[in-house]
């Protein structure tokens, strides 16, 4: 037997001798330490034991201890311990892995790291071959590697071998075998440098604090450095910070996919709520991006390495890339509408987008528009389903967000409701965009009475008796006696002495739920009203009378019915 002087085994009361290793193979790969067989042969101690003995290990036993293994390994058993000396775990703590101390390290990782230096059994030097994988109690794998004499595991090289506890054995390690799984996402990524520019983003965007948190569940497509150089990203501070934190979290999603769970066609939901497709035709790729390494396993998730950027490609982004929708993006950012065109949701929308000139056309009249009337112009541009240009027919009725219904003609090339489509499928993974050179204006009954200027009183009595989106939506089809403001200020008093109900009815009164032009009514015809009430009709002439009321502007035609302007309010008997 031979004394192993590099630990220094202290004596502890008598207690224990002076540490011994056989050292009997003849395996020329292994160096062992120095004999001195002079010195008695103690008691074996445990391996908890000869690490707490010895002043090289103190850091190994402080890890230990944080993470409630020193009984285990106090204990009768039998284990082989690849144990890192203070220098090594010095090493750790110093480099540049997101690591400065134990705690650092969740309770999970630290549990993990420790029995990634572990293997079942006893397994002494001789029992070690070049190239042999021994797995460990992490269910992680360890390769030896036995060139010139030099044993390395795991890639740590072997300083000494061969000492025997009485529940293992201990072979020395010059590092510590870091294992991804006892690291967080964002400690592997700190420590790798082909993610420096990853981090350096994480960073900017200030997003690296919910990847330190162990208790975190993710899956990471991260790009490589190589993978920013070749999306032209070199100088991130060019870039908005809400941007890059949008294009970040593009690459993440919120559980834990491995790459046996990924399935040909799947979308995967980001942060950034929009989608990822995944393709397994040609290798795995993910939202486009070819997944160069797999599987990176953390204590908080996974790495899969993409050597391209994902950037997000939803109808805004698409936008904001063409650069000439800036007055259509402005606008849906006054409205609040951004987010409905900038995640990947279970809808899919086509937007008829009017570009930059189209906007241009009318700036005089956009800031006398209220934000809800912006906001109702827009969504009378977009439709809830995806509608390549193959879809569109002659003579089709689209409905759109707004209600309104826009009508398809593809005589002379394609248009909408007579503007001319210049550009069409420019695809988004959330719907598609058809490019307009003219803004659509709704022209609803509602919308034709707004632009109008003579109804604010009609318009605030339908919108006080909650009728105003029976006439705002394309839905059907109504004749309205519209009254004027004059006609209202006649009766004022009247008016405002009239309930709710009261005034609804008196709406009603005024509204026939089919399109009837001044050429469909007849004299002494009856015609039945909303309000249940009936409408009697005089034609003298060229004049057109309702209940003895004359027309003054008849045929205003509307995009849902028709208007005929009245000097006076029609008042039902029953009022």
């Amino acid at each position: 037997m031979r004394t192993i002087n590099l630990f220094k085994i202290l004596l502890l009361l008598g207690l224990f001798g002076l540490f011994t290793a056989c050292s009997d193979d003849d395996d020329d790969n292994v160096t062992n330490l120095p004999a001195d067989d002079d010195d008695p042969v103690a008691e074996v101690g445990t391996i908890a034991g000869i690490a707490t003995s010895s002043e090289d290990f103190t850091s190994l036993v402080t890890a230990l201890q944080a993470a409630n293994l020193v009984e285990t390994f106090d204990s009768p058993g039998d284990y082989t311990v690849f144990a890192p000396t203070d220098g090594a775990f010095a090493n750790l703590l110093s480099a540049n892995n997101g690591i400065s101390s134990f705690d650092d390290i969740s309770a999970e990782g630290l549990d993990v790291l420790l029995k990634h230096h572990v293997v079942a059994g006893r397994v002494f030097s001789s029992d070690l071959s070049d190239g042999q994988m021994v797995e460990t109690l992490a269910g992680t794998m360890l390769e030896v590697d036995i060139t010139d004499g030099v044993v390395t595991v795991g890639g740590a090289q072997v300083s000494a071998v061969d000492i025997e506890a009485s529940n293992g054995v201990i072979h020395v390690l010059s590092d510590v075998m870091v294992t991804t799984k006892a690291l967080t996402i964002a400690q592997v990524a700190i420590s790798n440098p082909d993610f420096s520019t990853l981090v350096a983003a994480l960073s900017q965007a200030d997003l690296v604090a919910p990847f330190t948190d162990s208790d975190g569940e993710f899956t990471v497509f991260a790009p490589t450095n190589a993978a920013f150089e070749a999306a032209g990203i070199t100088d991130l501070s060019a870039i908005d910070n809400m941007d890059l934190a949008r294009i970040l979290k593009h690459h993440v999603a919120g559980t834990v996919a491995l790459s046996s769970s990924l399935t040909e066609g799947q979308m995967i939901p980001t942060l950034a709520n929009t989608k990822l497709p995944v393709s397994l035709a040609n290798g795995v790729t993910v939202g486009g991006g070819n997944v160069v390494a797999a599987d990176i396993e953390t204590v908080n998730g996974v790495i899969h390495v993409v050597g391209t950027v994902l950037l997000p490609n939803t109808i805004v982004d698409v936008a904001r890339d063409a650069g000439s929708f800036t007055s259509l993006l402005g606008a849906l950012s006054d409205t609040e509408l951004t987010d409905l065109f900038n995640f990947d949701g279970d809808e899919a929308y086509t937007v008829f987008a009017p570009n930059d000139a189209a906007f241009a056309a009318i700036s005089d009249v956009l800031p006398t528009l209220t934000t809800e009337e912006i906001a109702r112009i827009l969504a009378h541009h977009v439709v809830p389903s995806k509608i390549m240009e193959g879809d569109l027919s002659e003579g089709a009725m689209v409905t759109t967000l707004a209600g309104t219904k826009l009508t398809v003609s593809l005589m002379g090339g394609a248009t909408i409701n007579g503007v001319d489509i210049v550009a069409t499928d420019v695809e988004a993974s959330n719907g598609v965009i058809h490019v307009i050179d003219e803004v659509l204006l709704p022209n609803t009954i509602v919308d034709v009475a707004k632009a109008n200027g003579s109804f604010t009183t009609l318009l605030g009595a339908l919108d006080a008796t909650d009728l105003t989106s029976t006439f705002n939506m394309d839905g059907g089809e109504y004749t309205v006696f519209a009254p004027t403001d004059d006609a209202f200020a006649k009766i004022a008093d009247t008016v405002e002495g009239l309930s709710t109900e009261e005034l609804a009815n008196v709406l009603a009164h005024h509204v026939v739920a089919t399109k009837a032009l001044s050429s469909d009514l007849s004299d002494g015809q009856m015609i039945e009203t909303l309000a249940g009430t009936m409408l009697t009709v005089t034609v003298m002439g060229e004049s057109v009378y309702i209940d003895g009321v004359m027309v003054q502007i008849a045929n205003v035609e509307a995009s849902n019915g028709v208007i005929h302007v009245l000097g006076d309010v029609l008042i039902p008997s029953s009022n």
